[in-house]
């Protein structure tokens, strides 16, 4: 069970999802999917609150995707899902300005 407190077998930042995974006995890639969700959520959720009446939406895309890059960089989040949300973000980039040409 000292496996579990803090500190227990966690050496590095990037271990801790391996320390996680192992706790709950569910797979790696769920562990660091999990925690990938928490840290961004913990980041994300005052932002939203904090903005809700202006219009930073690109301040908010900003701290999204450095946050996706930190969490890649650190190892818990795979690279594939960066690259796929910066597709979608450039779909979306790309439907904003179309409507603003075409007066939609």
């Amino acid at each position: 069970m000292s496996h579990l407190g803090i500190g227990g077998n966690v050496q590095s930042l990037e271990s801790i999802p391996t320390w996680f995974s192992d706790a709950l006995d569910i797979s790696l890639e769920a562990g660091q999917a999990i925690l990938s969700l928490i840290v961004i959520l913990a980041a994300m959720i005052p932002i939203l609150y904090l903005n809700r009446d202006r219009k930073g939406f690109v301040i908010e895309l900003f701290v999204f995707f450095f946050l996706e890059a930190f969490l890649v960089g650190i190892g818990w989040l795979s690279f594939w899902i960066l690259i796929s949300t910066v597709v979608l973000m450039a779909f979306g980039i790309a439907s904003i300005g179309t409507k603003m040409i075409t007066g939609d």
